[in-house]
């Protein structure tokens, strides 16, 4: 394999095989060697660790320690506030271990179609349920869960802090509350809890946007929408289900580089996915293998039906958040509303989805429209991610990417040109289905 034995001499593979020279301690690994590591790790899964190319970089103990390789394990909320350790079974890749459960038996809820139908307004959140939420009483997280659907009051990385880098279990799982879903769904919350404290922990903290703070500030930019608008009134309990969990794993296990930077290298998710949007893919099937976990499994008590049309409804979600989907997605959107206008009961299924799609899409990117000083943090966040990918081209003898290239791109202007050009016309468009939302919340610095 000749991209192997090049990628070996490369600056990336001599951090890695530095780091296990030394068999240092995983916890002990920096960012850098992390990920140096992880792809040498997958290299030799793709290699069926017989290279000998192999035997020549890694004696025994060596090739023992990189097989043998795993995140350290971080502690997650239990239900009654306790801590619980969260052990990792394989090593973070792109293609998450298939992990599989028996389904629990149906309870007394009833189908969650039925439950859909029985209607209802969304519950109001209460402080006591924000106590719930985290098994805490710490005022200042209880006043940004009442704030959950405020665009302007809403800080996410201050509740970074305050739940010690898990805001998005307590956003997706207040959000739920909010809106009633858990009520009338009958969800069992223990293994949504489970779920989310899994999906938190399977984003990649080291990663400087595409990590779980980026997914708690899709969520809340989506209640913020929901709660805006009318539209939202017209959408089924399954249907809020489904954008608010599409909002939540859309970008769980993101690796840290874009969808370009795995065709180029020949990754294995690239192989995977026959290079169609392969983070995407990746994100859908991550989040349905930790779902199958049997005490994961919120959804085991749906019917077939209902859990076909959520799964489905979740994919398409996520796989309309790659970019190079996001023009198709506007004129099919806006194609929609010239025909029927913007009141969805008239919509067909099908086009229906168009519209989530676009709602979860305009959440996904829009950062620059928070006010300044988190628009300005995000914008930073994202070329530092960025430039850490131009530095992997370049220690792989790649070509660098111009907007990677940290020496060249210029911060202020490639944030001016995604509005112009990304958000702006996304906004543009949402503003028919969501007018209040767009109006309201300082989207006029981008409209």
């Amino acid at each position: 394999m000749p991209l192997f034995g090049r990628w070996l001499g490369s600056g990336l593979a001599k951090v890695a095989l530095r780091a296990i020279d030394r068999l240092k301690r995983k916890e002990d690994l920096t960012a850098d060697e992390e990920y140096a590591v992880e792809r040498l790790c997958s290299w030799l899964a793709r290699v069926q660790g017989a290279d000998p190319l192999l035997d020549e970089a890694l004696d025994d103990a060596q090739r023992e320690f990189l097989l043998s390789y795993r995140l350290p394990a971080p502690e997650a909320d239990t239900p009654g506030g306790g801590r619980r350790s969260i052990a990792r079974t394989a090593p973070r890749q792109y293609i998450l271990p298939a992990r599989s459960g028996a389904r629990t038996p149906r309870g007394s809820c009833g189908s969650a179609a039925d439950l859909a139908a029985a209607g209802g307004e969304p519950s109001r959140h209460s402080s006591e349920e924000g106590e719930a939420l985290l098994g805490t009483n710490d005022p200042e997280v209880e006043r940004m869960l009442r704030a959950l659907e405020d665009w302007e009051a809403f800080d996410v990385f201050r509740l970074a802090e305050l739940t010690d880098g898990r805001p998005l279990q307590t956003v997706a799982l207040g959000l739920l509350r909010r809106r009633g879903l858990l009520a009338r769904l009958c969800l069992p919350e223990d293994r949504l809890r489970n779920f989310l404290a899994d999906v938190e922990e399977a984003y990649h903290p080291g990663n400087p946007y595409h990590n779980s703070t980026h997914a708690a500030d899709v969520v809340q930019a989506l209640g913020a929408m929901l709660a805006a608008d009318s539209f939202s009134r017209q959408l089924s309990d399954l249907e809020q289900l489904a954008v608010i969990l599409a909002a939540a794993v859309h970008d769980v296990g993101h690796p840290g580089v874009n969808n370009d930077f795995l065709i180029r290298t020949q990754s294995e998710a690239a192989v995977a996915y026959n290079d169609q949007s392969i983070n995407e893919n990746m994100h859908g099937a991550a989040a349905f293998k930790l779902l199958a976990k049997k005490e994961n499994n919120f959804l085991s008590r749906f019917s077939e039906e209902d859990y076909r049309f959520v799964r489905r409804l979740i994919i398409r979600i996520i796989l309309a958040t790659d970019m190079a989907r996001h023009t198709d997605g506007l004129e099919d959107f806006a194609a929609s509303l010239r025909l029927w206008g913007p009141d969805l009961g008239a919509w067909t299924p099908d086009k229906r989805t168009a519209a989530l799609q676009l709602v979860v899409h305009a959440a996904d990117i829009s950062n620059p429209a928070r006010p300044l000083p988190l628009c300005r943090r995000w914008g930073q966040k994202v070329h530092d991610e960025l430039f850490a990918q131009g530095d992997k081209e370049a220690a792989l003898g790649l070509a660098v990417s111009f907007i990677c290239d940290r020496r060249r791109a210029s911060v202020p202007q490639s944030q001016l040109t995604f509005v112009e050009y990304v958000v702006k016309p996304c906004f543009s468009t949402l503003g028919e289905l969501a007018p209040n939302f767009v109006a309201k919340n300082h989207t006029d610095c981008i409209l």
